[in-house]
């Protein structure tokens, strides 16, 4: 068992920035420094947090030094003082250093734009944690996919799930991506979308179960997902509220109290005196919940995809190095280094907590 985690971030972008930051925030764990080959002023983030700052390709170094960086070392030094690195380069750069990650010995963590298969598994806290107690590499699932775990698996272990449709309405890039948008057009995936499959990677019973759709639009805020679930029992709108509402991550609030799309959430939590704005909750507007006589349950959900998958990236740590081998504990020490502690919340157990869960998602009860 691990005490304290070293741990190195490599890629300082848009979600490695994050992680570097969440990392930082837990009272077990030390950020040793953080690799990339920028110099622009994205690194000065970096910089006045007094991260180390390595080059992850030797090339880049002088660039970096001519911007005004202290380049501490390469990426050939920072992986011989860690325990574990959160790889967060774009799609395709981390299976480039899978080698030296392997030859080190860590434990690597790498994000959803990665294929389940460059790890052999994936991970979402509240879907697979106790699978994950001291493996030695893992995918955090994306922001959707890390959104859809928390949902379907809080209701699976108290009703059990059948089967579920997920439509999603997804921005066409992060607000910072221009490159991305804006488009005068609704793009759609032809075919089904990767969330459902990806899904299953986490939460094997779903397979054959679960079917999604997507659209991309000109908006950059959030994801909306429109989702029908069916459930084994059937629980009242109430009790579906109570336990959205006690469960950790997850907002749940009516939309009418000002909170009407997903413009308001962004206002809303800047007003809170979050970073960036950030809400690495699940959001559920709660007039659309609903459910009927045949035990399915409707529901819309917003996602911020740059913050989501963060708590997920430090959980994963505690678990690769036994750090905490209960799930709900794991995410009580999280949200708490990330301020987002919700009170009252972390006394159930999640799916994810047994390998043999209490709850078949797929049979009825």
């Amino acid at each position: 068992m691990t005490k304290n985690a070293k741990v190195g971030v490599v890629g300082y972008g848009i979600i490695g920035k994050r992680v570097a930051d969440a990392v930082a925030a837990q009272p077990d764990m030390t950020l040793v420094g953080i690799a990339d080959i920028i110099s622009d002023v994205r690194l000065r983030i970096a910089k006045e947090r007094k991260y180390p700052i390595y080059c992850s390709v030797p090339d880049f170094e002088p660039s970096m030094r001519e911007a005004g960086y202290d380049v501490v070392g390469y990426l050939d030094d920072l992986v011989k003082k860690i325990d574990v690195v959160i790889d967060c380069t774009p799609s395709g750069v981390p299976a480039k250093n899978f080698p030296l990650y392997k030859e080190s010995n860590l434990k690597i963590i790498v994000q959803g734009g990665e294929k389940h298969s460059l790890t052999g598994r994936s991970f979402s806290t509240f879907g697979n944690y106790s699978t994950h107690i001291g493996v030695d590499q893992t995918r955090v699932v994306s922001c959707n996919t890390t959104a859809l775990t928390r949902v379907i698996s809080t209701l699976a272990q108290e009703y059990g799930v059948s089967e579920a449709f997920i439509a999603l309405a997804r921005r066409a890039g992060d607000p910072s991506r221009t490159n991305r948008g804006p488009i005068n057009a609704i793009t759609p995936v032809l075919g089904v979308s990767h969330h459902g499959p990806d899904l299953v990677t986490i939460i094997p019973q779903l397979e054959d179960k679960i079917h999604s759709l997507a659209i991309a639009g000109s908006w950059t805020l959030s994801h909306v997902h429109m989702m029908k679930i069916t459930l084994n029992q059937k629980p009242s709108k109430e009790d579906v509220v109570s336990l959205f509402k006690r469960t950790p991550r997850i907002l749940i609030e009516p939309g009418k109290q000002g909170l009407f799309d997903s413009a308001q959430l962004v206002e809303y939590y800047r007003d809170l005196g979050r970073p960036r704005y950030d809400r690495p909750e699940v959001f559920i507007w709660e007039e659309p919940l609903n459910l009927d006589s045949r035990g399915n349950l409707y529901l819309i959900i917003d996602v911020h995809m740059e913050s989501i998958p963060i708590p997920e990236n430090v959980d994963v740590i505690r678990a690769m190095l036994e750090m905490e081998t209960d799930a709900m504990k794991a995410v009580e020490k999280t949200d708490k280094g990330l301020n987002i502690y919700k009170k009252g919340s972390y006394t159930g157990t999640l799916l994810g907590s047994a390998k043999d869960s209490k709850q078949e998602m797929t049979e009825e009860t």
